[in-house]
């Protein structure tokens, strides 16, 4: 048998020719079909007499009714002139590989398949053998939407990075990054170069003790000390640096990478209004004892949900500098933008005594947000809550409030009603109703995207950011779903 394509077919068989003059066109297309998804004899007028296909998913989309039609007919218009050149035996360079087309699907989306066609002598068809190739468009499809996203958080922080950078540049303020460790400059912006080096150059690299006067080096030293352990800013005025002038300092430490470094704000000391502009942060009270250093974050609350104790990486993942600026403070600081979230759970761990996996959406002192999970348990003798928060990496939908379909939907609002504000309820209700008609839309016109984005009066763009929000990329109509 003479394969069109010059090669033995996508699934590397061959038929021989004399096989053909002994078995009946149903026999040989069932036969070809073991080793193809789709296989097609097609006439001289390229008229599909049969079709088989051994996947029963692709009947729906309507295959088995492509019988009688012109193979051109069947395809979209950009893969016609394919299957003229699949189908010509006169075409001379033809892919190794096969032809990609797509198939017509009303209702549904496109399906790709990959045909190769061949040709016996004294037999009355072309056999035409197709490999499709569904998952291989999806998994394309979800690499160009990672790369997508990708470029889009890369753009973004890129142009963050150019506004922090001016302001950092262009600030008449002396500021000094400072590795905490090594008291060594990791940068400092060109006021800081102007104020503290002699000749102007930059200061990145060198040790913090050389910039100042030797009388004075000790205390900066002191200072920067108790800054790294302090929630407050440390204060200090009357220190020289190595040129002779006087200035004043305000330290604070931030954390950064698990390491807690040093941000220095310099200015001459004659300066009294920068002086009192630089020191006017309310001090931040509290005391606690750290939880045994564990491989996630960890925080340790009463029932009230104020933060007795928390681990290191629990200070990585809010980006605070050091444990006393969250000792003290209520848990629901860094879930601003989801509190109901968190009175949900602790209302919870008064009927369960321990909760596993519950999503919710983490702020940090930087104002980012990010996915996490939470573990809960309540200790009935101490009365306290252990929390683990484990960011996650996927994953957008919110288990909040039951998903949409769930039996226990209703109890779940109800077990609310007098525990949390009206206001609350009905602001996270919002994204449940409309992931519930987004779902709805794509049900009535069988998972047709700009169709539904139609019926519900919105663009394609915003359909699309609205489905990556509910986590319906991958949505697909159920056979119990109602259209």
């Amino acid at each position: 048998m003479k394969p069109l394509n010059g090669h033995s077919g996508t699934d590397g068989f061959a038929v021989a020719d004399s096989l053909l003059k002994t078995l009946d066109p149903d026999s040989i297309g069932s036969l070809v079909s073991l080793g193809a998804d789709v296989v097609l004899l097609v006439d001289q007028s390229s008229i599909i007499s049969q079709v088989y296909f051994t996947n029963k998913d692709l009947a729906d989309y309507g295959l088995s009714k492509t019988v009688g039609k012109r193979l051109q007919d069947c395809v979209t218009i950009e893969s016609v002139p394919k299957i003229d050149s699949m189908l010509s035996a006169e075409t001379s360079h033809r892919p190794l590989r096969g032809y990609q087309v797509n198939h017509k699907c009303s209702g549904k989306p496109d399906l790709p398949v990959v045909y190769s066609a061949y040709t016996a002598r004294d037999f009355p068809y072309t056999i035409v053998v197709g490999r499709e190739l569904r998952q291989q468009m999806l998994d394309q499809q979800r690499l160009v939407q990672t790369q997508m996203e990708l470029e889009a958080d890369y753009r973004e922080l890129k142009e963050a990075e150019t506004r922090y950078r001016t302001a950092f540049k262009v600030a008449t303020v002396a500021y000094v990054m400072l590795d905490g460790e090594r008291r060594t400059i990791l940068d400092a912006n060109p006021a800081a170069s102007t104020l503290l080096s002699s000749t102007g150059a930059p200061l990145s690299g060198k040790s913090i003790r050389d910039l100042f006067a030797k009388d004075d080096r000790d205390r900066v030293g002191d200072a920067i000390s108790e800054a790294r352990h302090s929630p407050n800013p440390v204060n200090l005025d009357g220190v020289r640096v190595a040129k002779g002038e006087p200035v004043s300092l305000t330290i604070r430490s931030y954390r950064e990478n698990g390491i807690t470094n040093v941000l220095l704000a310099i200015w001459p000391a004659d300066q009294d209004k920068e002086s009192k502009r630089q020191r006017t942060e309310r001090p931040v009270g509290g005391t606690g004892v750290e939880i045994a250093d564990l491989p996630e974050a960890v925080l340790l609350t009463d029932a009230e949900g104020v933060v007795l104790a928390a681990n290191t990486l629990f200070l990585d993942l809010i980006h605070a500098p050091s444990l006393t600026q969250v000792l003290g403070r209520n848990i629901g600081s860094w879930f601003t933008s989801a509190a109901i979230d968190i009175r949900v759970l602790y209302t919870r761990l008064l009927d369960e005594p321990s909760i596993r996996g519950f999503t919710s959406t983490l702020t940090d002192n930087l104002s980012g947000e990010s996915a996490v999970s939470i573990s809960a348990r309540l200790n009935a003798s101490s009365n306290t809550i252990q929390l683990i928060v484990i960011p996650q990496q996927t994953g957008n939908e919110r288990l909040t409030i039951p998903s949409p379909g769930m039996s226990d939907q209703a109890e779940g609002f109800s077990a609310l009603v007098g525990k949390v504000p009206l206001k609350d309820l009905i602001r996270e209700s919002l994204d449940v109703i409309e992931k519930i008609c987004i779902e709805a839309a794509l049900d009535q016109t069988s998972n047709n995207r700009a169709y539904a984005a139609e019926i519900l009066g919105l663009s394609r763009q915003s359909l699309y950011i609205k489905l990556r929000r509910h986590g319906l990329e991958d949505y697909r109509p159920g056979p119990d779903r109602h259209t």
